[in-house]
């Protein structure tokens, strides 16, 4: 996008190209004449991920589509001495590389020389960065590798670990709670199953779309996601065992996101962000009959992370109808549209914030975050009436990843043992490295 640096509208540079399946634009830099910039075109055809040349005087679909150099992250052009010609900083399979850049010809010169080898990096940003007065700062450890999926029990205390160290923006487990599909980042965010009896981590979505939101059917054999290929976040589902590719569930304009799949099998709940609003409404796609989604609870505020109790009676989510987060549950009739916002009853169950709700197994107790990061458990009665327990703290949560997301963390279904992705020391302890005069080093 561009706008004025004296303020005003604000339009277009470029637009995604569908023909070549882009999915993101990113990461400008400008080039001394100030009117050109280079920048990050990703895309699921590999061939077109890069960097490209951009013109602040072209039309978006007037765009240089020749791509200047192929990476899967974001570059940087940091000028030298001399104006015409700088150095492009980007990344090649963990290493960062620097190569002279002709600013007047817009295009490559000489050969790309190592400045640093394993690079961290989140998402499709390297861990470096580069002042014009010669300075490099840059950081190693991998993707992110801060983190470590880490059961405790209900008193906080360690019980072990599973997986990788990564950076975990998604956890769901698998109803039987011996599996569970995790969303990390290789070079965008990619579903991966655990299998935590054999101590196996496999790969379960490829290409370069990012793939989020893993829920679980009921009896542990398909995941629904969300997946942005097109350039806005569909739901897919694939098999568990990873036997047929995944197939389009449900496509629209708005993003949606899965956050749970009814015990009978026969709904799922997602977000769905309305961009008229600028909200984020609670829907519902039947998975039987017409299969026809249908809101579930739109209001003028955000609704998020509905989660289906055991029962299919209730639904937990998350609303800051109150200027801020708390968590409610609303009674769901599945032979009702759920199209009313008010139909039903409404219950506040958090008092001080709260986020990223869980039912217990047996839907006689719940869980959630509360705005302090401590963990909360609420005693649920639904008969005669539906009835929440005092909020009781179970101990304070480990430091999450920067991007929180609903489903970040699970609980196995008797309420006993709770996995979050937590700080490891080994991956918080990467240092910075700081190089002056870097550009002089390169010609030695």
């Amino acid at each position: 996008m561009r706008v004025s640096a004296n303020g005003g509208s604000v339009s277009p540079l470029t637009t995604l190209d569908p023909s070549r399946k882009e999915n993101m634009h990113a990461y400008p830099s400008f080039l001394p004449d100030g009117r050109h910039f280079i920048y990050f075109r990703q895309s699921d055809k590999p061939e077109n991920s890069g960097v490209y040349v951009g013109s602040l005087d072209a039309r978006p679909e007037e765009q240089d589509s020749k791509r200047l150099l192929a990476t899967d992250w974001g570059p940087a052009y940091v000028p030298s001495s001399d104006p015409g010609v700088g150095q492009l900083l980007f990344m090649r399979d963990g290493t960062l590389m620097a190569q002279p850049f002709d600013a007047r010809r817009l295009e490559l010169s000489g050969e790309p020389v190592t400045v640093a080898d394993q690079l961290g990096f989140f998402s499709t940003t390297g861990f470096f960065s580069a002042s014009t007065n010669g300075v490099l700062v840059y950081r190693t450890g991998g993707a992110g590798g801060a983190y470590q999926l880490t059961w405790f029990d209900r008193q906080g205390k360690v019980l072990g670990t599973a997986g990788e160290r990564n950076t975990y923006l998604a956890l769901a487990l698998s109803p039987d709670g011996t599996r569970a599909a995790v969303s990390r980042f290789v070079v965008s965010p990619t579903l991966w199953l655990l299998d935590f009896s054999r101590g196996t981590s496999t790969r379960f979505t490829f290409g370069s779309s990012s793939a989020e939101y893993p829920t679980w059917s009921p009896d542990g054999n398909r995941v629904i996601f969300a997946s942005n290929p097109s350039g806005v976040y569909d739901l897919y589902q694939k098999l568990a065992s990873g036997v047929k590719d995944e197939e389009l569930l449900l496509k629209s304009s708005e993003d949606k996101y899965p956050t749970s799949w009814s015990r009978d099998g026969r709904f799922l709940l997602y977000d769905a962000w309305d961009p008229q609003t600028k909200k984020t409404d609670l829907w519902v796609l039947p998975l039987e009959g017409d299969k026809k989604p249908f809101p579930f609870l739109r209001t003028e505020f955000n609704n998020v992370g509905g989660q289906s109790s055991p029962d299919g009676r209730w639904v937990a989510y998350a609303s800051d109808e109150s200027g801020r987060n708390e968590i409610y549950v609303r009674t769901f009739s599945p032979g009702s549209s759920g199209a009313a916002a008010g139909a039903g009853g409404k219950w506040l169950v958090s008092t001080e914030g709260g986020s990223q709700e869980r039912w217990r197994g047996d839907g006689k107790e719940l869980y959630y975050r509360a705005a302090d990061g401590k963990l909360m458990a609420v005693e649920i009665a639904t008969n005669p009436v539906f009835r929440a327990g005092v909020p009781k703290v179970l101990f304070q949560m480990p430091q999450q990843p920067g991007l929180v997301s609903e489903n970040q963390w699970d609980v196995t279904p008797d309420g006993k043992r709770f996995i979050f992705p937590a700080p490891s020391e080994q991956g918080t302890a990467a240092p910075f490295t700081v190089v002056l005069n870097w550009q002089a080093g390169l010609k030695k």
